[in-house]
């Protein structure tokens, strides 16, 4: 077994294996699913009213900016927020603050935020959909080596190779907090590949502490599998900036392989579709299907929305009223999610 795979085992498995979600890639539903209609219009289901969707533009501080505005509106009408990507609960929490509302609202969180899990820890968010990017970047680095080296890759039904994810509450997060610590460690410690080593691009979405998870992955992955793992993210969280990074890959010449999370994979194919005519291409964190990506890493964000469904119906027996906020719905994996999480609140 190799270590990686290892700390991800011990890393989740010791938080008990019944909560990890299967990572089979599945669409959202079928066109007119309440959570395809206008996202700032009132969305009813079972016990829950999802009052409005924030969309920030992957912007942070606008984010902080939306929700102190919703909690002007709606105030005393809001049970609790939910934030889709790792930044919208921290930015959430600080407008609580602001607010004067901390502790008197709800917070349910995805990824593993630093300013998230302390939150969890003091009793101010309920818990987080904890994914694990530290694989993300190994093993999209494993996995591409692979395939220059001509082995052959085991994909599932969907070209995904699944990574699993668990709902963290204040319960298991010190464990948690310990397990993520030692896999920090473990990268600091690696020592680098040597100059002329094979040389893979990670490009992310966004500048934020949830990638840095992933960078760790990719320093152990380049000192295990001798390789030079280049961790690359665009100077905003727009796509033509993304692109911009991948043309660059292009131009350089010397990568073997591209592993992407794309911000707008309906409006990147063709730049996609170039990179994957050149070099190897796969996707991590969220998907782009319609491109030539060879396969996909990650987690299934439908899934992963429906477990928080259930998470907040456990927390909320009685319902609620709920406002969602996310970067953007252009990423696959931010609709998934939404789609899972309001699925699972009608049931």
């Amino acid at each position: 077994m190799k270590r990686s795979t290892l700390l991800s085992v011990v890393l989740l498995g010791s938080l008990s294996l019944s909560g990890l979600i299967s990572c089979k890639k599945s669409e959202t539903a079928a066109p007119g699913k309440p959570w395809e209609g206008d996202p700032s219009k009132p969305i009813t289901v079972g016990k829950f009213t999802i009052i409005e969707t924030l969309i920030d533009g992957r912007d942070q501080t606008e984010a902080k900016r939306q929700a102190e505005n919703a909690i002007t509106k709606h105030n005393a009408d809001i049970t609790a927020f939910v934030g889709l990507w790792s930044y919208n609960a921290p930015q959430i929490l600080e407008a609580l603050k602001t607010k004067s509302q901390e502790g008197k609202i709800r917070v349910f969180a995805f990824d593993e935020d630093p300013s998230t899990i302390a939150a969890i820890s003091a009793g101010n968010c309920d818990g987080t959909f904890a994914q694990q990017p530290y694989e993300f970047g190994y093993q999209s680095m494993k996995y591409l080596k692979d395939v220059i080296d001509g082995k052959d890759v085991k994909l599932d039904a969907d070209k995904a190779i699944p990574v699993p994810g668990k709902i963290l509450t204040k319960e298991n997060m010190e464990e948690f907090r310990a397990k993520l610590a030692e896999l920090k460690a473990g990268a600091a410690a690696a020592a680098p590949a040597p100059a002329g080593s094979p040389k893979f691009a990670f490009v992310v979405n966004n500048s934020s502490d949830f990638w840095s998870y992933a960078d760790a992955g990719l320093r152990k992955a380049g000192a295990d599998l001798g390789i030079i793992a280049e961790f690359l993210t665009p100077t905003s969280g727009n796509a033509s900036d993304q692109n911009r990074v991948l043309q660059n890959i292009l131009q350089k010449g010397d990568f073997k392989g591209v592993a992407i999370s794309p911000i707008e994979p309906d409006n990147q194919t063709e730049i996609l579709n170039k990179v994957a005519e050149t070099m190897p291409l796969i996707c991590h964190d969220s998907d782009a299907p319609k491109s030539k990506r060879r396969f996909y890493i990650g987690t299934n964000n439908t899934d992963a929305g429906r477990e928080m469904g259930k998470f907040i119906k456990k927390q909320l027996p009685n319902g609620g009223k709920l406002i969602i906020a996310v970067g953007s719905l252009d990423a696959l994996n931010a609709k998934q999610r939404r789609a899972g999480v309001i699925e699972e609140l009608g049931k």
